[in-house]
């Protein structure tokens, strides 16, 4: 087989390879991601900022997501169940939260302990939870 022919089958192989990918791609309509972007303190109080973004191709009419605020000691200090929607398809949006007497330099982690709720409007996201995307920006981490 001559160099050029190699070359040619490797090509077709590849673009095959991708064509049959594209429905489960397509199918699998992308992810939502949660960032902690930053703490700032707020009075004798810590306000979180976390940046969405919905990467799926329907809108989130309600999101919720279970989230658990460690300390630097590793001791839980609050637990919080968070509405984050509604979310337009393919959109950015930014939620705060308050964590009530607590400074923000005694925040260790915060866990996305779970999705109490996802649904777009033909009801419940399937998957939902594990299309999820966390990172964190701040100086402490966002953990799964």
């Amino acid at each position: 087989m001559t160099r050029k022919r190699q070359i040619h089958g490797g090509l077709a192989a590849g673009v095959l390879g991708l064509v049959l990918a594209l429905p489960a791609l397509a199918e699998d309509g992308g992810g939502i991601g949660v960032q902690l972007n930053k703490l700032e303190p707020d009075g004798d109080d810590c306000r979180a900022h976390l940046v969405l973004e919905n990467g799926l191709d329907q809108a989130l009419e309600s999101l919720q997501l279970d989230l658990v605020v460690f300390g630097d000691d590793g001791i839980i200090q609050s637990r919080t169940l968070l509405e984050m929607a509604p979310l337009r398809a393919g959109s950015t949006a930014v939620r705060a939260f308050r964590m009530t007497d607590t400074s923000c330099d005694r925040v260790g982690r915060i866990l996305v302990n779970d999705v109490a709720a996802c649904e777009g409007p033909d009801g419940a996201v399937a998957d939902c939870a594990d299309r999820i995307e966390i990172e964190s920006l701040a100086d402490q981490p966002l953990i799964r």
